[in-house]
């Protein structure tokens, strides 16, 4: 058994934070807000808000004392106020806190780095005017309350390591910066681990490449045409070109499976990684994909709990923390697999049902939270890994998908809808 042994673990390490920032909320300095006798004291709101509810706040509320095994009625105008006088960073900080536990349990590497991701997304956010005007807009006649979100991805071990939510104005370079900087205090790049950071073809641009390669920051890019007309010149192969001055990067172009170029740059030499690798290295970057589809679909992260500015980060940041902790126990659980007898070989390897993990973790989160007793909260979170066992769907390696053309997609497709 891994992911839940000792005190650093991810629950664990978000548990603890939490009894330690419930024990300050109700010091002499905020004891007015949060004090034991009120409904929903800090720890409580904090619960509530990572237990994955997406209903009418009321309906929420009503279904979350009997978890907690309290006979109370709250009104949402009274959760609205209680949770007003949060701040968002508790949130972040709750999802760094989530990362750092990942950290401490047993990580995958390729050959011999962390493989990073970064990449971007829009996020819908509530019809409302300040959230417009604080974020920005999208869509017809640009209506459409929009941020955008910002993933530093750690595809092997499914491990959000660094987010961002923030107005449009602000782009997606500036995002992966701050992204870097956070990871730089980590103690991943630099320290015992070391990291290959890759981005697609939106992020080149000579000045990022200048950071990447002054911050000695392991990077492989996709490149487009155009970028560089020594690199469109190129069929195949690989070789050093100067980007410009000061400047240069190593540049791998191959063809993939259906016969369309790619071309990507980096900063890893032809000893550290060879040209062949490439190939295996551009597929590995999907996952951040599947990511952002897990986190809309499954976790329905744009389904908001509030329509303050402050309620968007706090919503946002209580995702990641689930997020991590879901991926703490799919790695145990997949860890953990049959693998099939000397009999009856499986023709391929299998993984938990994620659909199914989410509905689990739903269930039976906020119990292994609320119980004080260290052997019962491991007992709880066996049981947890051991239902989420149950339904296990085949890995298919180098499986490909026609696509169909779909002129009107659903907002919540079929294949993507949570287990609730």
């Amino acid at each position: 058994m891994g992911g839940y042994h000792g005190e650093k673990t991810c629950i664990e390490t978000i548990r603890n934070l939490l009894e330690k920032a419930d024990y300050e909320s109700r010091s002499k300095k905020r004891k007015q807000d949060f004090s034991r006798n009120r409904k929903m004291p800090f720890k409580k709101l904090m619960w509530f808000t990572l237990s994955l509810v997406k209903e009418s706040s009321q309906n929420a509320l009503e279904r979350f004392f009997p978890k907690i095994k309290e006979a109370i009625h709250m009104r949402q105008q009274a959760f609205s106020l209680a949770r007003q006088k949060v701040k968002w960073e508790a949130f972040r900080e709750l999802f760094q806190a989530s990362v750092q536990g990942s950290y401490n349990e047993t990580i995958k590497e390729w050959r011999g780095y962390l493989l990073l991701a970064i990449d971007s997304s829009h996020i819908a956010l509530p019809r409302d005017a300040a959230l417009r005007e604080y974020y920005g807009a999208a869509g017809h006649e640009l209506q459409a309350a929009t941020a955008r979100a910002s993933l530093l991805y750690d595809i092997a071990n499914d491990i959000i390591v660094d987010a961002r939510i923030e107005p449009l104005t602000v782009d997606e370079r500036s995002l992966a910066k701050a992204h870097l900087e956070a990871l730089g205090g980590m103690g991943l790049n630099g320290g015992k681990r070391q990291v290959i950071v890759i981005c697609d073809h939106g992020y080149p641009s000579k000045d990022f490449i200048k950071y990447l390669q002054d911050k000695e920051i392991k990077y492989v890019m996709r490149v487009q045409r155009r970028f560089n007309p020594r690199i469109d010149r190129m069929r195949s192969g690989s070789k050093v070109i100067r980007i410009s001055e000061g400047i240069q990067a190593r540049v791998i172009v191959f063809r993939l499976v259906g016969g369309e170029r790619e071309a990507m740059i980096t900063n890893l030499e032809e000893g550290e990684l060879e040209a062949a690798a490439f190939p295996e290295l551009y597929y590995k970057r999907w996952p951040i994909e599947t990511k952002y589809n897990q986190l809309k679909q499954k976790f329905e992260l744009e389904n908001f709990s509030g329509r303050l500015v402050d309620n968007i980060r706090q919503d946002f940041y209580a995702m990641m923390t689930v997020s991590n902790m879901l991926s703490s126990s799919l790695r145990e659980a997949n860890e953990t697999m049959p693998k099939g007898t000397a009999k009856k070989k499986r023709r391929y390897e299998y993984r938990a049902n994620v659909n199914h993990a989410v509905g689990v973790l739903k269930d039976r989160l906020i119990g292994i939270l609320i119980t004080d007793d260290s052997l019962a909260r491991k007992y709880l979170y066996q049981e947890l890994v051991s239902e989420i066992r149950r339904r296990i769907v085949p890995v298919r390696p180098n499986r490909e998908v026609a696509r169909k053309e779909n002129l009107k997609k659903p907002h919540f497709h079929h294949n993507h809808k949570s287990n609730c």
